[in-house]
């Protein structure tokens, strides 16, 4: 019998998963990818199927440090999510997840998987492929500004729609020639309104 672990915090998709395949293989379940790790470290297992969204992070906590020890081969990995999209399946291609699904799990189809990668572990083409690249645009001193953190790239025009699609032009360059993108994930944007001492100053007297 094939040992899966599952990562998965809802009670409610740990008792779906359950009724899909646990009556043909043995299933460990842990609600977070911190204590999956711990397991990873003193059991073996054929599969793991991971949800990406947790209340503390995302399955990358315990893909990435995994995919470090193992091969796509040697150990294969399922991604389910409900948020599942072509962004989110090429970013977790490129971190070594073997196939992905949207929730909510269709059940023949998902078993009918499952049975295949335990019996020859394989990795799942895209279709095609997406990725989704943070930049920031502002407006200063008379000119736009807009900054890519993924290739430290900055900016600078008088014209907004041609400083975005310089901008773009360099993120597909950057794409063809295979360079990794869409590795954001979290963002935060923040402004910060400062007042000048002469100007506080000023306001005192009137």
């Amino acid at each position: 019998m094939k040992r899966i672990l599952y990562i998965e915090d809802s009670v409610t998709s740990q008792l779906i998963l359950r009724r899909i395949i646990s009556d043909a293989h043995e299933m460990v379940i842990t609600p977070t990818p911190q204590a999956a790790r711990l397991l990873l470290d003193r059991q073996s297992f054929d599969l793991v199927i991971t949800d990406f969204l947790f209340p503390q992070g995302d399955a990358l906590d315990v893909i990435v440090p995994l995919r470090q020890a193992k091969s796509v081969l040697e150990l294969p990995i399922i991604a389910v999510s409900g948020s599942m999209d072509m962004s989110l399946m090429s970013r977790l291609a490129k971190v070594g997840v073997n196939a992905c699904l949207p929730k909510p799990l269709k059940a023949v189809e998902f078993r009918a998987l499952v049975d295949r990668m335990l019996e020859t572990p394989f990795v799942e083409e895209l279709q095609s492929s997406a990725s989704t690249v943070a930049c920031f645009q502002w407006f200063a001193q008379g000119s736009y500004h807009e900054y890519c953190p993924e290739i430290n790239v900055h900016l600078t025009g008088m014209d907004r729609p041609e400083l975005t699609q310089r901008m773009q032009s360099l993120l597909h360059e950057r794409a063809a020639e295979g360079r990794p993108l869409g590795f954001t994930t979290q963002e935060k944007v923040s402004s910060y309104q400062i007042q000048h001492p002469v100007e506080a100053e000023a306001r005192r007297r009137s």
